[in-house]
């Protein structure tokens, strides 16, 4: 049965710069994660955050530290692959639907507004 530690004890504690580090190392090479190590050792992820900023070597692009493992880096870029792709059919759907209405448009001025009745034409 795991122990929870009570309010006052997580304020008394007080890691070391040693420990910080290693920590740091261990999310940086991504064989944890800030949430793992969060829920490890019950810290905050604002506080191992603030490690990652201060002991890390990575430095951070436009105020943004990103820190994860390999596998979720190549999920997210087969996310946006996908989004893109999924960006371009949706527009191609678009641009076929708009020259289907207006096929509709020019058959109801050659052949009359009831053009669509007389077919049984739905869209």
């Amino acid at each position: 049965m795991i122990n929870k530690m009570t309010t006052e004890e997580r304020r008394r504690r007080r890691f070391t710069e040693s420990f910080r580090k290693e920590q740091v190392e261990l999310i940086e090479s991504g064989q944890a994660t800030i949430a793992e190590v969060g829920r490890r050792y019950e810290v905050k992820a604002d506080n191992i955050g603030k490690w990652v900023k201060k002991y890390g070597s990575r430095k951070p692009e436009g105020g943004v530290t990103l820190v994860g493992s390999q596998r979720d880096f190549d999920r997210l870029a087969f996310l946006e692959k996908d989004y893109k792709s999924l960006q371009v059919l949706f527009g191609e759907q678009q641009i076929h639907l708009i020259r289907l209405r207006k096929l509709l448009d020019l058959a109801k001025g050659e052949l009359g507004e009831d053009f669509e009745k007389k077919v049984g034409f739905h869209y």
